[in-house]
């Protein structure tokens, strides 16, 4: 059988970095592998049911030969369960394998949807209000009273840093609630003020951290978001950090994500957001990595036929590990996958990582400021002239102690 391996996004990102680099890393994996390969919009595919089965017509013809494997990229704040999602279903039901499934991207489309999934779990979550029905955003002006202030605000589909506020105090709600559109609903969380201003990037495919990148902002305001100014620079994570992101993305059934972190004053993180259509720009940057390259690797080991060999060669090394402990093989993250041996054998180490494609270039200190134990101690609101290369190696040394 012949492996196909289908790359689907939207028109209105297509030409964004992520979505470019990944197109780019697709077709010269699926060259090199003898992979038939084929990059569609969103909006080229018909969905068909005729004489009671499943089908697709692309440019008024019918297709034939169905992939295996589809690496979807949608923009998660746009994302219409009547539309987008309707085509992703259509391809799940028809067999494909897809990167990320429709359910992981459902999870992260609302950000409340999101901290609902992972209630229940043990993880650390800002406690977190939302509402029900149209526009009623002024009740929870009172309902908020036991979050505290300052209370952030949050639009529960925004996305890039938009649509955050930290309001004051009640006042200021109430003058948000004259000035936002209502046209989906917001959600109030416990403000994390030891955490102003920064968090932690993590980025994960196949179920494994593959980096992890501090984003801080510059202008002192609470988002971090490089799309808004903020600098990132990779750095290491402590194995928490690890365990939670890594909790978070199986939970979530995600194959490509980033878990954004907040870190209290003990060391210890909380989750921030999570995310189906990170963004990598200022991660690739940061980190000198190529995550459309690993996600194209990742892609491509989910072909039936690569399961199968490597399914055998478990098999192989399992029987050989009976009477020998020097083989090692990489563990198979869950929902049944296995990473690429280049992924695999990654340091996750020693390298690091909104819902967006971050823009902003990052900056990166040296081996002098990176080792120095004089740094000065974070502010709680970061100074535009404070030196950002002594804050950074500052933050890298508080995660790693």
């Amino acid at each position: 059988m012949c492996s196909r391996v289908w790359f689907v996004t939207d028109r209105r990102i297509s030409q964004e970095y992520p979505q470019i680099q990944i197109l780019r890393a697709l077709k010269e994996r699926c060259t090199e592998e003898d992979v038939e390969f084929r990059s569609l919009l969103m909006d080229q595919i018909v969905l068909t049911i005729s004489e009671g089965q499943l089908g697709l017509r692309v440019e008024q013809e019918l297709v034939t030969s169905y992939p295996q494997v589809v690496v979807v990229r949608v923009p998660t704040p746009w994302v219409q369960s009547d539309s987008d999602i309707t085509v992703l279903r259509h391809l799940e039901k028809m067999g494909c394998r897809l990167i990320n499934r429709p359910q992981a991207i459902l999870n992260c489309v609302n950000k409340f949807w999101t901290f609902q999934e992972l209630a229940g779990h043990g993880v650390p979550l800002p406690n977190t209000f939302s509402y029900g029905g149209h526009d009623n955003f002024r009740k929870m002006i009172d309902e908020a009273e036991p979050l505290g202030y300052p209370v952030v605000v949050k639009n529960a589909r925004g996305h890039r840093g938009k649509a955050v506020f930290l309001a004051r105090d009640q006042h200021h709600l109430t003058d948000l609630c004259h000035l936002i559109r209502h046209d989906t609903p917001y959600l109030f969380q416990e403000y994390i003020k030891e955490s102003h201003g920064r968090d932690v990037r993590v980025v994960l495919v196949g179920g494994r951290v593959i980096g992890s990148m501090l984003r801080c902002s510059t202008d002192g305001r609470m988002q971090s978001n490089c799309s808004l100014g903020g600098v990132g620079m990779m750095c290491p994570l402590s194995e928490q950090g690890k365990q939670l992101a890594t909790e978070v993305s199986n939970i979530l059934g995600m194959d490509v994500c980033g878990i954004d972190l907040l870190q209290l004053n003990n060391g210890s993180f909380v989750v921030c957001e999570a995310n189906a259509n990170v963004g990598f720009i200022a991660f690739d940057q940061a980190c000198g990595m190529d995550v459309a390259g690993i996600v194209a690797d990742y892609a491509l080991s989910m072909l039936p036929s690569r399961l199968t060999r490597k399914m055998s060669l478990l098999s192989v090394v399992s029987s050989t590990s009976e009477t020998s402990s020097e083989p090692e093989v990489c563990p198979v993250p869950s929902g049944g996958g296995s990473l690429p041996e280049a992924v695999c054998n990654m340091s996750v180490g020693s390298t690091s990582s909104e819902s967006d494609p971050e823009l902003a270039e990052p900056s990166q200190p040296s081996p002098r400021q990176a080792s120095d134990p004089a740094l000065p101690d974070l502010p709680d609101l970061p100074d535009p002239a404070y030196n950002f290369n002594t804050l950074l190696a500052n933050e890298i040394k508080l995660l790693t102690e």
